[in-house]
């Protein structure tokens, strides 16, 4: 993993970003998710190439976050993501995170998510 600064600093990074972008993605992955086994990672870079920019933020977000569950909503406006730990016993958690929103996608108000938990984390 990395520090709070450096989480920090990728966060205001995914938060300006008017739409998904591969560079971004792949840094916030790096960041996030550690040391990873090669096919999770060319997982993660076939989904890139395909702009399959949900599928690729819901690997990092596996990575990142094991055993957290992902809720969205889309519509007009922006994105929303909440994230729900897991209890302590390994079943899924019922307390929400903070919702994430974004004007460029679910994929990116993901990132803005998963960012934010680890930075709370530290």
């Amino acid at each position: 993993m990395t520090d709070t600064a450096r989480l920090n600093s990728l966060l205001e990074r995914v938060a300006d970003a008017a739409a998904p972008e591969r560079g971004l993605f792949a840094e916030v992955f790096f960041a996030c998710a550690g040391k990873q086994h090669p096919d999770i990672k060319a997982h993660f870079a076939m989904r890139m190439d395909e702009q399959a920019w949900t599928e690729a933020a819901l690997i990092l977000t596996a990575c990142a976050l094991p055993g957290w569950r992902v809720q969205t909503n889309s519509g007009r406006g922006s994105a929303k993501v909440i994230l729900l730990a897991p209890e302590a016993n390994g079943s899924p958690g019922s307390v929400p995170s903070e919702p994430a929103h974004h004007l460029g996608g679910i994929a990116l108000a993901m990132l803005v998510a998963v960012l934010r938990e680890l930075s709370s984390q530290r």
